[in-house]
């Protein structure tokens, strides 16, 4: 009798461990529009605080960057729940191909982003401002992965 249920068991636990990533993939998307939103505020208090004006520049684009990528992982986000939830063929094909056309453009930008964050906060001497910079740059990795994993 356990061999009889041995493989329908092997197959339900392979199917539950395949649709688990995809399940959760909207979450990581909000996880991290959320996390971008907070270090945009951040920045923006920082500013506020800051006296040097390089490092008012550099905050204001910590703070232009993280309410960009903030609003396109809560695209993302939205796009991944709403094929999570589709039940007819056709339109999982159309959503996928939508969410394949948004992993293209992320997959153009990101890297150059990263870069161009990264010589910023590099520079920046103020550690205050280096350490929002560098959870700003490692969000960013974090998101480019989880594009990546689409």
């Amino acid at each position: 009798m356990r061999n009889t249920l041995a493989a329908p068991c092997a197959f339900c636990l392979t199917l539950l461990l395949a649709a688990s990533p995809v399940l959760a993939a909207a979450k990581h998307f909000q996880a991290s529009s959320d996390h971008f939103h907070d270090y945009a505020a951040k920045a923006a208090e920082l500013y506020f605080k800051a006296d040097q004006p390089e490092g008012k520049h550099v905050l204001n684009n910590l703070s232009s960057i993280s309410a960009i990528y903030a609003e396109k992982a809560a695209l993302v986000a939205r796009l991944v729940d709403i094929q999570e939830h589709m039940t007819a063929k056709r339109d999982r094909v159309y959503s996928l191909d939508r969410i394949r056309d948004v992993k293209r453009q992320y997959a153009l930008s990101l890297p150059q982003d990263i870069k161009l964050l990264s010589d910023l906060v590099e520079a920046q001497e103020d550690t205050a401002i280096r350490s929002l910079g560098n959870l700003v740059i490692n969000e960013m990795r974090v998101f480019e992965r989880n594009v990546d994993n689409l």
